[in-house]
């Protein structure tokens, strides 16, 4: 036992209670304490409740009684035996097989873990296996390892190749294995002669009763990501006759430099490829279609005379990523549809048109193309969206496949979220200051689970905490000698500026006022936007992203609400001239995957692009997308997307986000969007006014049982605790109890406590909102001394 521990089986902690190992013996009694307590941590990783512990815990005991039957027992005890017969073990040949559906010809499957020979997660350093000729659809491979257990994950992707010179080959992830706690293998256990796992076959994204396969982010500098999207009434013809008819919709992605081979357009006999030789692989892949406004949303591939577009109600989008943006187009065909049941492969070109860079300055925008018919005359027009995605260029910690949290989310009862820390403060009555530090940690004092905050960026590119795009400036600088007279003054100068025209400095400077209080909203108790003179640095407004990471309880998650203005429906803007959307985000999620720590994050935005941008850049931390839908309060969105609750669904399935956060006034009216967002697998929040009536927060969690609420003053009219540090207090105490069949014999098992969090032997009572079963509650136990071991971090 003690040659396990001193050979890194087991925790660290272990070996720093083992001085000088290997060479000091320790006594019998130390050894099996030191064992019991260890090994027998890894069933309560597997286990949700103690008698199921109990259970595998004592099948752990009797497989180690079996493992040691043959080896000396005076060997077993002093541990030096055991130690040098593990110094002898040679490396293994760790064998990998796995069957995969879902590659295409094109593509490869690649095995990347923990070890060197794997990459250290690393996907553009892990080994490529091999189609197996005898098996179609198996890959396999092997690599060698040494005794230490191994974690490892699959993925598919695929190479693409920009062509510009000293280049490289980039790989681009398809999909992969995104569970939360990778296979695993053990080799100084498993090998028999040298060869370990020959004779298993995996299943690509299913693991130990559970399917979870997650979309590829961008993992290299010069990786894009291009969606194309048809919605409305994109088509305009010049005659009545061609608008009258039904159009397939097909779109094809082609390098500039390259003839196409096998178009309908290759006839010119003298294009060639002048000052550039055609690699071997493409520079972008093929585009995929996902319909929003079908059954199923997600992404698949074309057919050879497209899809069938239904002016007024479908939307489309075609996906491709690209390493070589700046030579990409893309060749948009129409062909006539008919509705008697023909192969809908066949059919007719009746119109083509060219998407070129040309055509698509900047990275988002609508784009009005010409459509010309065979003749080369042009016959109408049609509108495109666009938006490229560029891969995260801000500085941050390098993105591994060691773990993801994008798709992963624990079934518990519904989390409660602080709205802007603890409520609004500008147009309703609340004791402090809304989306500042004081008011985060408030919330999170009063038992919160998250805070939900709003983030949006500084004419200098600060990432500060404010809700709304526009304030009102005083022509007056703000002082401590002034600020009383300009709050009494009602005629004091205002000028209404977006936030975005304001360096932080001069937020933290100006005396502010809220944009409405133009209108006349100055009730009291509303809480001005400038802070006085008097109050300390965590109650005034605009605090840093940073800031709020570094300074407020590490306990409570973070909903990073992430701002950006859209086109409303009564033609105003919310906010014209914005950033750039890629250059916006990189300076919010470099903040965020910089300093956020073990905290738990989720983002959301109103900005369906919003949403799909921050899933193509990063996949540690998860997005929901939030939603309006049909409201008479608000004015709404012209994005279809953001429409109704059922449009927002389908989006977030079509990108394979975490899910949705609805408005209450749209599911008290129609609850069917949330079956709707389950049969997808997706989580659903609810924010919205109506959550500040009691009866509504408890008909959602408790008759739709969503996953999340957001609402105003949390835990002031009834007492809750963090349902993360009851669960937490849950483990520890249960490791605290002791196992004792007698005084000489006891073994206790313990697990460190979080940073910040209480102990075991603090109350363990909590509201009803927060309740757990009486068999994970044990009673306090006196303090031990705990190994010290990192805190699972589970959202």
């Amino acid at each position: 036992v003690r040659g396990v521990i001193c050979s890194g089986f087991l925790p660290t902690s272990s070996q720093s209670q083992l001085p000088n190992c290997p060479p000091r013996t320790l006594k019998t009694g130390q050894v099996m304490n030191l064992a019991v307590r260890n090994l027998f941590y890894i069933p309560y990783l597997a286990t949700s409740d103690y008698v199921s512990y109990v259970n595998v815990s004592l099948l752990i005991f009797v497989f180690i009684a079996v493992f040691h039957t043959g080896f000396v027992i005076s060997d077993f005890f002093s541990g030096r035996g055991f130690a040098a017969r593990m110094a002898r073990v040679p490396r293994s040949s760790l064998h990998f097989s796995v069957d995969v559906s879902a590659a295409r010809p094109w593509e490869h499957v690649f095995v990347t873990g923990s070890t060197p020979s794997l990459g250290l997660w690393d996907p553009s350093k892990a080994v490529q296996l091999s189609p197996d000729p005898q098996n179609k659809g198996r890959w396999s491979g092997a690599v060698d390892v040494g005794t230490e257990p191994v974690q490892f994950r699959y993925f598919i992707g695929y190479y693409l190749e920009s062509g510009k010179e000293g280049a490289e080959k980039e790989l681009i992830v398809s999909k992969w294995e995104s569970f939360l706690h990778p296979r695993s293998i053990l080799p100084a256990i498993e090998s028999t002669s040298g060869v370990c796992h020959a004779h298993v076959t995996d299943t690509f994204g299913h693991n130990a009763a559970k399917e979870h396969v997650s979309e590829g982010w961008l993992i290299g500098e010069n990786q894009n990501e291009i969606l194309l999207r048809l919605h409305g009434a994109p088509f305009k013809f010049y005659k009545n006759r061609h608008a009258s008819r039904s159009y397939r919709v097909k779109v094809t992605p082609f390098d500039l430099r390259v003839k196409e081979t096998g178009s309908a357009d290759d006839d010119d006999v003298d294009d060639g490829q002048e000052g550039f030789l055609p690699t071997s692989l493409p520079s972008f892949s093929d585009a995929y279609l996902a319909i929003l406004s079908s059954e199923d949303p997600r992404y698949h591939s074309q057919l050879e005379t497209g899809e069938h577009f239904r002016i007024d109600r479908d939307y489309f989008v075609f996906r491709t990523r690209s390493v070589a943006v700046e030579f990409i187009g893309f060749r948009i065909e129409l062909f006539v549809h008919t509705e008697d049941g023909e192969d809908p492969n066949s059919g007719e070109r009746f119109a083509i048109s060219y998407a070129l860079p040309s055509t698509m300055p900047g990275t988002f925008g609508i784009s009005s193309l010409p459509l010309l018919a065979k003749s080369n005359r042009p016959v109408g027009q049609i509108m495109v969206d666009y938006l490229f995605i560029r891969s995260l260029q801000q500085p941050h910690p390098p993105q591994t496949m060691k773990v993801s949290y994008g798709r992963h989310w624990k079934k518990r009862q519904t989390l409660e979220v602080g709205h802007r820390g603890m409520g609004n403060s500008y147009t309703k009555m609340a004791a402090g200051r809304e989306n500042t530090i004081h008011s985060l940690n408030s919330a999170a004092k009063n038992g919160a689970d998250y805070v939900e905050f709003d983030v949006q960026l500084t004419k200098d590119k600060v990432a500060v905490i404010f809700h709304d795009f526009h304030v009102l400036v005083s022509v007056a600088k703000r002082s401590s000698s002034n600020l009383t007279a300009l709050n009494n003054d009602p005629n004091s100068d205002y000028h209404e500026l977006a936030v975005k025209e304001l360096k932080l400095k001069q937020l933290q400077l100006l005396h502010l006022d809220h944009y409405k209080a133009i209108d006349g909203i100055k009730k009291e108790g509303i809480i001005k936007v400038t802070g006085g003179a008097d109050e300390g640095a965590e109650r005034m407004p605009f605090p840093t992203l940073v800031d709020a990471l570094k300074q407020v309880d590490p306990s409570v998650g973070f909903n990073v609400e992430v701002k950006y203005p859209m086109m409303q429906k009564n033609g105003m803007h919310e906010c014209e001239n914005y950033f750039e959307h890629n250059a916006y985000i990189d300076v919010i999620l470099s903040d965020v995957l910089t300093y956020a720590g073990d905290r738990r994050i989720v983002f959301s935005s109103f900005d369906p692009d919003v949403c799909a941008i921050i899933a193509a850049k990063q996949h540690l931390y998860p997005v929901l997308f939030l939603c309006v839908g049909m409201t008479t309060r608000y004015e709404p969105f012209v994005d279809m997307r953001a429409s109704t609750s059922n449009a927002a669904v389908n989006f977030a399935a079509s990108i394979n986000i975490l899910g949705v956060n609805f408005h209450s006034e749209d599911l008290l009216r129609d609850p069917s969007p949330v079956q709707r967002a389950n049969k997808f697998g997706l989580v659903s929040f609810v924010w919205g006014d109506d959550l500040d009536n009691k009866e509504n927060i408890n008909y959602f969690k408790k008759e739709l049982l969503v996953d999340g609420i957001i609402y105003d003053r949390i835990g002031e009219v009834e007492a809750r605790r963090n349902v993360f540090m009851v669960e937490r207090e849950a483990k520890t105490a249960l490791f605290r109890r002791a196992v004792s069949p007698g005084a000489s014999r006891t073994v206790s098992l313990s697990l460190e406590e979080c940073p910040g969090s209480p102990t075991a032997s603090d109350s363990l009572s909590i509201s009803s909102s927060s309740t757990i079963s009486p068999v994970h509650t044990p009673p306090p136990q006196p303090r031990h001394s705990p190994a010290r071991m990192s805190c699972p971090r589970v959202l």
